[in-house]
């Protein structure tokens, strides 16, 4: 009957920001924190305990990296057993990305870790910060997800199946591939059947991660030859991810093109491919063209954003290092971050048919008839 207890980590971003002497917003240090102590909402007896730590310098989310994430991680770490939750507070732009990497960097997280911020910024009348950390607190406090999370507007994502795609509104967030794990209303709606199971091993942190992949996004008579010199020059790279078309399609006759895959492969890179839709994802053996370049050596990366596969790419990297043993994990879920088996990916875009009509339904399907 313990009261429940939230660490709040505040890294920086437009929540804690203020307008300066010409209006443009920057944050200001101990201004979010002061705000937050006050809030009325934080002193209801219904209200989790929590503790802040304020990150100095306050960080803007296009300046962060690998090496922030590793020190939000150690921050989690140290503090693991003293409380139920975590809330990182931070700026929306790479918030993805850093989401993501936790992700893989927490393994065997058996405590909930909530990504929040705004749109606009705690200071204004009307914002949208004050309710996106109230609900991230309780969310953190009161849940039982064993995962990294992000809480925006009303929804809350797995971290991993999470990208940016409104630069305005205030519904920042989305998760095109998997369903919001609650959706916040007159109540929160938890979606306890899609949360990660409870780890079965000891809470460890992973802090090294090697960052030394590039991102290349095919665009209809693109010069190839561009992407070959990158191949070739390159001295440590260690993995291209190529955002290709529809289901993992690209123009297979240009032979320069798969010249340079397999110049790749040859040094030893990872090559990977995604999808440029926001909905499905990349199922190599679906059309002839995709499957010549999983000829050449192109792995699947089925429906995993561009953020969750950098840095699973990363985090891999880090901890494996073998460009086979990395290139046989990319399309094996480990955190929840991709949709397990080609079949059901084709069964998401619609090209295999499943008729449950011909068999008998489980009972629980009858139970909710």
């Amino acid at each position: 009957n313990r009261p429940r207890k939230v660490l709040i980590l505040y890294t920086g971003g437009t929540m804690g920001m203020r307008a300066g002497p010409d209006g443009d917003l920057s944050p200001q240090a101990g201004y979010l924190t002061e705000q937050i102590m006050s809030l009325p909402e934080t002193k209801r007896p219904e209200m989790p305990l929590f503790e802040i730590k304020e990150y100095v310098p306050l960080i803007d989310s296009s300046l962060m990296g690998p090496d922030h994430w590793a020190e939000i991680t150690e921050d989690i770490s140290a503090n693991y057993f003293d409380f139920d939750g975590f809330v990182v507070i931070m700026g929306t732009d790479t918030m993805a990305y850093a989401a993501s990497a936790l992700s893989f960097m927490l393994e065997n997280l058996g405590k909930t870790v909530v990504f929040t911020g705004s749109q606009i910024p705690f200071c204004n009348v009307y914002n949208d910060a004050r309710r996106n950390l109230v609900v991230s607190i309780i969310f953190a406090a009161g849940s039982d997800f064993s995962e990294v999370c992000i809480c925006f507007n009303d929804k809350i994502f797995r971290a991993n199946r999470t990208i940016k795609v409104n630069s305005v509104g205030l519904d920042a967030f989305d998760s095109p591939n998997y369903p919001p794990l609650a959706t916040i209303g007159a109540s929160i709606r938890v979606n306890r059947d899609l949360c990660l199971p409870p780890p079965r091993g000891a809470f460890r942190v992973h802090k090294t991660l090697n960052s030394k992949v590039i991102v290349l996004k095919l665009v209809p008579g693109f010069d190839d030859s561009m992407i070959h010199a990158l191949i070739q020059h390159s001295i440590d790279l260690k993995a291209l991810v190529l955002e290709m078309y529809g289901t993992g399609n690209g123009p297979s006759r240009k032979q320069s093109l798969l010249d340079a895959i397999r110049l790749a492969k040859e040094k030893g890179m990872v090559v990977v491919a995604l999808s440029q839709c926001l909905k499905g994802g990349v199922c190599l053996s679906t059309y002839t063209m995709g499957r010549e370049f999983e000829a050449a050596g192109v792995v699947s990366g089925g429906d995993m954003t561009t953020e969750a596969c950098t840095t699973k790419l990363a985090y891999l990297f880090g901890v494996v290092q073998d460009p086979l043993e990395v290139s046989q994990l990319i399309g094996k879920s480990i955190r929840g971050e991709i949709t397990a088996s080609d079949s059901d990916r084709k069964r998401q875009a619609g090209f295999l048919v499943d008729d449950i009509s011909t068999r008998p339904l489980p009972s629980f399907i009858h139970s909710k008839l």
